[in-house]
C-alpha cells in the first residue's frame, strides 16, 4: 500500500470524508462513514482509532468525528489532489464525468505533490488555449496508438481540436 508522509490511502480517504461531511454541515459518525466507504462500523472505529493517536482527528463519546487542525490541512490537500486530477481526466483527456472521478479517486493517493502541481499547471494552460478533446478515447485508438510507434510519428494528433489564442506576431 502506498504510504505518504505516514499516511495510507486508506487513512487519505477517511480524512477526506470526515472533510466532505463537515463541509456538508453534517457531522461525520462512525455509521455514517462505514456506509459511505462501504466497509463495517468496526473498521471505521479502528481507523478513526489510528488517526485519532496520530493527532489528525477526534472521536467523542457521543460518536462525533472531528478533524483536528492538521487532519483538516491533510484532507484539504487529497481533495485538492482529487480536483486537479478529475479535471485532467475530464478536460484535458475527455473522459465522462463519473469515469474521471473514479479514476481520480484511485489515483490522487499515488501522485507527489509536484506532479499535481504539474498537471494543475497543465490543465490551466489547457484552459487558457481553450482545449477541448474532439472525442472521446475508443478500443480502436489503442491500435492507433501502435501504428504510431511504429512510424515514430503521432498520427491520432489530426483527432485534437487546439483553438490557440490569437497572439500578436512578433517582429524581429
Amino acid at each position: 500500500m502506498h504510504k505518504r508522509d505516514g499516511l495510507s490511502a486508506t487513512h487519505e480517504m477517511y480524512l477526506k470524508i470526515v472533510y466532505q461531511l463537515e463541509q456538508s454541515g453534517d457531522p461525520a459518525r462512525v455509521g455514517q462513514m462505514a456506509k459511505g466507504l462501504g466497509v463495517h462500523p468496526s473498521t471505521v472505529s479502528a481507523v478513526v482509532r489510528t488517526l485519532d493517536r496520530m493527532g489528525l482527528l477526534t472521536h467523542d463519546r457521543y460518536g462525533v468525528v472531528r478533524l483536528t487542525e492538521l487532519g483538516s490541512r491533510l484532507a484539504e490537500c487529497v481533495v485538492r489532489r482529487f480536483d486537479v486530477l478529475r479535471r485532467f481526466f475530464e478536460d484535458a483527456l475527455g473522459m465522462a464525468a463519473e469515469e474521471a472521478e473514479v479514476e481520480a479517486c484511485e489515483t490522487e493517493h499515488v501522485l507527489n505533490a509536484a506532479t499535481i502541481g504539474r498537471i494543475e499547471r497543465l490543465v490551466g494552460d489547457l484552459s487558457e488555449m481553450k482545449y477541448r478533446p474532439s472525442r472521446a478515447f475508443t478500443p480502436a485508438d489503442a491500435e492507433v496508438c501502435r501504428e504510431c510507434i511504429t512510424a515514430g510519428e503521432c498520427a491520432a494528433a489530426a483527432a485534437l481540436h487546439l483553438e490557440h489564442p490569437q497572439q500578436p506576431a512578433v517582429e524581429r
